[in-house]
């Protein structure tokens, strides 16, 4: 696991987007939800990295749509950016993406709570499936249920 102390990601978010699709469902609407990411290498430089990242979460019944997008840069030693950007072999997601997930899941639990949907699980990354390398694009899938 990458030491944070050597390594800093600054996550900028530069859209988001909530769309709430079944005006009748509320906070104790069940739902089980599905959450989806992309990763893409944007730069490259001795100073760092920079990734640009997509994250959506749908819901099951359709009540509810969120898009996240944004910038994460990432800088510190080369080694521990690396060791960032490489699969965690509990998960095979990067590590640099539960960092990321961090910031937007704020965002996004605000804004559930705003357009009056439960709440989505902070564990929501607990169990990721990944559908792509990041390389790639790392793909997140990890339905979660509310009750």
């Amino acid at each position: 696991m990458p030491d944070k102390s050597l390594c800093e990601v600054i996550t900028k978010i530069r859209n988001v987007d909530v769309q709430k699709m079944d005006d009748k469902a509320d906070h104790n609407t069940p739902v089980i939800f599905d959450f989806g990411a992309n990763l893409e290498e944007a730069d490259r430089s001795s100073e760092g990295v920079v990734l640009n990242f997509k994250m959506t979460m749908d819901t099951e019944p359709s009540i509810a749509k969120f898009v996240v997008e944004g910038t994460a840069k990432i800088s510190g030693e080369e080694a521990e950016i690396e060791k960032l950007l490489s699969a965690d072999p509990q998960t095979n997601v990067p590590f640099v993406f539960t960092r990321i997930y961090q910031t937007v899941y704020s965002v996004i639990f605000m804004l559930a709570g705003t357009v009056d949907i439960p709440y989505p699980s902070p564990a929501l990354l607990k169990r990721p499936h990944v559908r792509t390398a990041y390389q790639a694009a790392a793909e997140v899938s990890s339905p979660a249920t509310t009750a």
